[in-house]
């Protein structure tokens, strides 16, 4: 149909014309993208029944998880329990639902710690730079170079064998990761135009720092954050095959598979149960950062 130029179309042609593309942020977008993600989905799904076996570990577990002698030592499997038990004649289902609050104790817990101290440090040496940066940098260098289970074992023995001490000192030799990941972050974003927009009107660096750097940079960090808590619920199930973990009669997955590993060819599933725990857990962690990854990556927008 031929027109005038300058007149308008009839109504009932506009919208085969022109239509209003939908507007996503980028919180949406990452959210349609982690929901076609199937592992990311079967991460989240595993991590949400640890949470609701902790969460109802708390008040109730089929047997007290420190009871011993409920049944004959090294039982198999039965309908009165489900995995069986242990050397102690301790119900192992009762414990690893025990165990399960203990391993996300401690990884959430590390993870925030490293989070408050690998951030704040990242954003120091990114957007100051020069002196301060290469004295951060410098402490970041220096803890690479001691090992990590040393001071780990070493802070366990000075302050006990608690599970806030034992989060404090796994944090301590994981913040580094999160501190040079912030750090290059913060170095690529200080000079964009919204942060020179910022400066030129006068904002405190404080306030550039925490409402323009840091909420651009949250992706990544939420990513780096999610892959901490796998690496401190497996160095935690670490110290208590050693018995440097929490102290008995407390449950914990690591500890659950040392008492088991004695009796390995007489009653496999003591380790067993622990360890497919464990690795049912470190694998669905992994699957979310991955998944989280992917779908924060501007790069992979399609």
């Amino acid at each position: 149909m031929a027109t005038l130029p300058g007149a308008a179309l009839p109504e009932e042609y506009v919208s085969d014309v022109y239509e209003m593309p939908e507007q996503v942020t980028l919180w949406q977008d990452a959210w349609r993208r982690v929901r076609r993600n199937k592992l990311a989905l079967a991460g989240t799904t595993i991590i949400a029944i640890l949470v609701l076996m902790a969460v109802v570990s708390v008040f109730w577990t089929p047997y007290p998880v420190w009871k011993q002698a409920v049944g004959p030592t090294y039982a198999g499997i039965s309908a009165q329990h489900w995995l069986g038990l242990d050397a102690s004649g301790r119900d192992i289902f009762s414990r690893i639902m025990g165990g399960a609050l203990i391993s996300l104790q401690v990884g959430v817990g590390t993870m925030l710690i490293v989070s408050a101290i690998g951030i704040m440090m990242g954003l120091l040496a990114g957007f100051y730079r020069g002196a301060l940066d290469a004295a951060i940098s410098l402490a970041i260098n220096i803890w690479y170079g001691i090992p990590d289970l040393l001071v780990v074992i070493l802070l366990v023995l000075l302050f006990g064998r608690s599970l806030g001490n034992i989060a404090f000192a796994i944090a301590i030799t994981r913040w580094m990761d999160m501190a040079r990941l912030v750090r290059g972050q913060t170095f690529a974003l200080r000079e964009r135009e919204f942060v020179e927009a910022a400066r030129s009107t006068g904002t405190r660096n404080l306030v550039i720092i925490f409402r323009h750097i840091f909420p651009n940079a949250l992706g990544p960090i939420l990513v780096q954050a999610t892959y901490a808590v796998p690496q401190a619920i497996l160095f935690e199930a670490f110290l208590s095959y050693l018995g440097l973990g929490v102290p008995p009669p407390t449950p914990s997955w690591g500890a659950m598979a040392a008492d088991g590993f004695h009796a390995l060819e007489l009653a496999p599933h003591i380790v067993l149960a622990p360890a497919i725990a464990l690795s049912l857990t470190l694998m669905a962690f992994n699957f979310v950062g991955d998944g989280l990854r992917d779908a924060l990556d501007p790069r992979m927008r399609r």
